[in-house]
């Protein structure tokens, strides 16, 4: 299945004084990476979401820094689904930039109420739209 890509452009608000991405910055393109794949592909944007009690705040994560960015530069995320749970959602998101892979993401994300503070079941048809993202463990990136 192919994997969810948009781009982000590295604005100065993301360098260092070196013009290297910082890479705390990196967690926030992902962040909203993850945002226009639920806007765009899921049809469930962030705002619809929390309006209707819901919330997928970050429950793990692991990375891999490859090579660095820079000002300027047009980064791919291309985030596929690695397994979907009943509340869980594990994600792989690669990073490029001209075909160099520039930082390695896997993350799992978890559907919760956000009234109670307790995960919940994901709705059949986000999860559905989920699957299509679904990939196999060759198409998974390695650390």
């Amino acid at each position: 299945m192919p994997r969810f890509t948009t781009e982000i452009v590295v604005r100065f608000n993301h360098v260092d004084p070196a013009g290297i991405v910082y890479y705390p910055r990196y967690y926030e393109m992902i962040n909203q990476a993850s945002e226009i794949w639920f806007e765009e592909e899921l049809n469930y944007p962030y705002p619809k979401m929390f309006a209707e009690g819901w919330a997928v705040p970050l429950a793990h994560l692991e990375s891999s820094f490859r090579n660095p960015s820079y000002l300027n530069d047009r980064l791919t995320f291309a985030l596929g689904v690695r397994k979907i749970g009943r509340s869980r959602i594990d994600l792989s998101i690669i990073t490029s930039c001209k075909d160099e892979i520039r930082f390695l993401t896997r993350q799992s994300i978890v559907w919760v109420d956000h009234k109670k503070i307790k995960s919940a079941s994901i709705p059949t048809k986000i999860r559905q739209q989920m699957e299509r993202f679904m990939i196999s463990e060759d198409e998974d990136i390695s650390f």
